[in-house]
């Protein structure tokens, strides 16, 4: 009865914490969940574990899919909200970085290091406790403990959660890697940086520098591939694995295969102002959004769609014929995935865990200080290049608001478009199928649902005699289960 007792305050406490997170700032969490004392799950003593597939798209907005009202084709993430549970009120950071640290710690950004992204952490946050601007080591990662049990864990995609060779991957828990350590980068083999002051992207083999990539490597693709190759290659030991697949699909700069430019060709001629029309209406009747929801309105520098010039819609328009070309793709390698698993027999036995890192991307790059002239002179902006390799295209505020639907503004503000993310959780005798829930749930629970799946418990505010934060989210295997 007191564990009982415990466990229903400590979600309240969490609840209550989360919002604040979502509303202002990010401030810590109140909530501490107790960590049971009992030791961690062996390797031996339940072989019938399941695997663990935890994917990450980047930047993909709230109705960017097809099961939350979008007209983009995405039926392998379809395919997951029919066997499982959607989420419409799942909260995360409004930027890259403390998301992820609170996604693989199951604690606040502030003490996963990362109270702010680090490229946005002002003079007076940097260096401070709460900042410093990695996966803190006063945090024990999910792949780390699932490790310790005897996992075998592994991750591709984009890292963005420390630079230095202590703060990679494989020093975190991940027993194979390969990760690209920036906010994003070209899609393509070049290893073109986004940001001026790193012009070249950065991507490590565990913990060796990747000097060149194959010649046919488009992202979404290799990373898919990466994670096929490391489940396939370790399938005789009779371990369970611990897969982050983290896409940097659809971060821009939006780029495809030449093969997939014209997915959506003509699609978006109607404009933003008709798009944003359609998913609102599709949303309410999917009941994603209420029907009584009023949407937010245009950003005050945000133009009508009839203002703009013929030739202003004309390149609109192929933004957005590109955006949904690269969400398209990565549902596709998504899709290689789970075909993958369902081959091996492995897919019956996997929990699957879907979530965007937040809202959709709605800032104009080429306004940003000191990006014009580096954008002009490093990348091909003409618009027969865009969507191609050496482009450098971004879908701006008014596509994210198509993305956002009702909520209020995109990635990087506080407020429910920034915050507010898609996510969907499938699981081994799951009884709830093609569930849409309207819960309040916090990227803070994805660590200990994994962990409690596992059976392998959290080891409180002690690990290996190293003091270390308390997890502040709260599993939501009993609600899973019903």
């Amino acid at each position: 009865m007191k564990s009982t007792i415990v466990a229903k305050i400590n979600r309240h406490l969490a609840l209550l914490g989360g919002a604040f997170i979502c509303v202002i700032s990010l401030l810590a969490c109140n909530a501490e969940q107790i960590a049971s004392e009992q030791p961690t799950e062996s390797s031996s003593s339940n072989p019938s574990r399941p695997n663990i597939l935890l994917v990450v798209a980047d930047d993909l907005g709230m109705l960017d899919i097809g099961a939350f009202g979008s007209e983009i084709r995405t039926p392998t993430i379809d395919g997951l909200a029919k066997a499982g549970v959607s989420f419409n009120s799942f909260y995360t950071s409004a930027t890259c970085s403390p998301t992820r640290s609170m996604l693989l710690s199951g604690s606040d950004s502030h003490m996963a290091g990362l109270g702010n992204m680090t490229e946005h952490m002002a003079p007076n946050q940097r260096g401070k406790e709460g900042y410093e601007g990695y996966l803190s080591h006063n945090v024990v990662s999910v792949a780390t403990l699932l490790g310790d049990a005897s996992y075998r864990t592994y991750m591709a995609g984009k890292w963005h959660l420390g630079m230095k060779d202590e703060q990679l991957p494989y020093r975190r828990g991940f027993d194979e890697s390969f990760v690209l350590l920036q906010g994003g980068a070209s899609y393509f083999n070049d290893m073109m940086g986004i940001i001026p002051k790193v012009p070249s992207a950065l991507y490590r083999r565990n913990g060796e520098t990747v000097i060149e990539l194959p010649k046919d490597f488009y992202a979404s693709e290799y990373y898919a591939d990466f994670i096929i190759d490391q489940i396939g290659k370790d399938s005789a030991d009779g371990k369970p694995f611990f897969a982050y697949l983290a896409f940097s699909a659809p971060h821009w700069p939006l780029q495809v295969k030449d093969e997939h430019l014209d997915l959506y060709h003509g699609r978006y001629d109607q404009g933003y102002d008709a798009l944003f029309d359609d998913r609102i209406s599709a949303a309410k009747k999917l009941g994603v959004i209420p029907e009584a929801a009023v949407p937010s309105p245009r950003a005050p520098h945000v133009r009508p769609w009839s203002e703009l010039t013929k030739e202003q819609q004309k390149t609109q328009s192929r933004v957005m014929e590109i955006y949904a070309a690269v969400v398209e793709r990565m549902d596709f390698h998504l899709g290689r995935v789970l075909d993958h698993l369902e081959k091996t027999g492995e897919l019956d036995n996997t929990l699957v865990v879907f979530m965007s890192d937040n809202g959709a991307e709605g800032s104009d790059r080429s306004r940003i200080p000191g990006n014009d002239k580096w954008l002009a002179e490093a990348w091909n902006l003409s618009y027969e290049n865009m969507g191609r390799q050496g482009s450098y295209v971004f879908p701006g505020a008014a596509w994210a608001r198509t993305s956002a639907g009702p909520f209020r503004m995109y990635k990087e503000f506080l407020s429910e478009g920034g915050i507010r993310s898609p996510a969907i959780i499938v699981h081994p005798g799951m009884h709830k199928k093609g569930v849409l829930s309207k819960e309040f749930v916090t990227v803070m629970d994805i660590t200990p649902t994994i962990l409690d799946y596992a059976g392998v418990s959290h080891p409180g505010d002690n690990y290996r005699g190293q003091s270390i934060k308390p997890i502040s989210g709260v599993s939501l295997l009993p609600f899973l289960v019903g």
